[in-house]
């Protein structure tokens, strides 16, 4: 269920990656989206998953629990809704130059954390993006699927 200050806390949880560098378990998509998360329903899920510090270890750490990608994760535990059905606080995923990351729905659009830099190709088409840090906000159509966050 969302919190009554969840639209604050989602607020407060982009604000903080965006003033951050990215870092592996620390501001990536994967713990944007879980930060983002937390904010809205007021608990921690798929916890196991947060205990890494650079990219192969991420990789090992979601294989170990059984997941090939973030999508797979999020689907786990998070029920999928039509893209254009997606409201603020709600999560996806996009797919960018074959790899997929998480990210959060916001007022301003759909927010992926990158830490490899401004990346203008989302699913094999040329995106116009707003960058803030190392924050992208990306438009809906670039999200490849939602999932409701309740």
């Amino acid at each position: 269920m969302r919190q009554p200050d969840w639209q604050e806390r989602l607020n407060a949880v982009v604000a903080k990656h965006q003033a951050v560098d990215g870092a592996w378990g620390t501001s990536d998509c994967w713990t944007l989206t879980m930060d983002a998360i937390e904010a809205v329903q007021g608990k921690r899920i798929l916890s196991k998953l947060r205990r890494y510090k650079s990219e192969a270890a991420g990789y090992r750490l979601f294989a170990k629990a059984g997941f090939k990608t973030v999508e797979e994760a999020l689907a786990s535990v998070l029920e999928p809704v039509p893209v254009l059905m997606a409201q603020r606080g709600d999560v996806g995923v996009i797919e960018r130059e074959g790899v997929i990351s998480s990210g959060v729905f916001t007022s301003a659009g759909f927010a992926v954390r990158t830490i490899y830099g401004r990346s203008d190709t989302v699913g094999g088409k040329r995106v116009d993006t707003v960058t803030g840090s190392d924050v992208q906000f990306l438009p809906i159509s670039a999200v490849k699927t939602a999932f409701q966050v309740r």
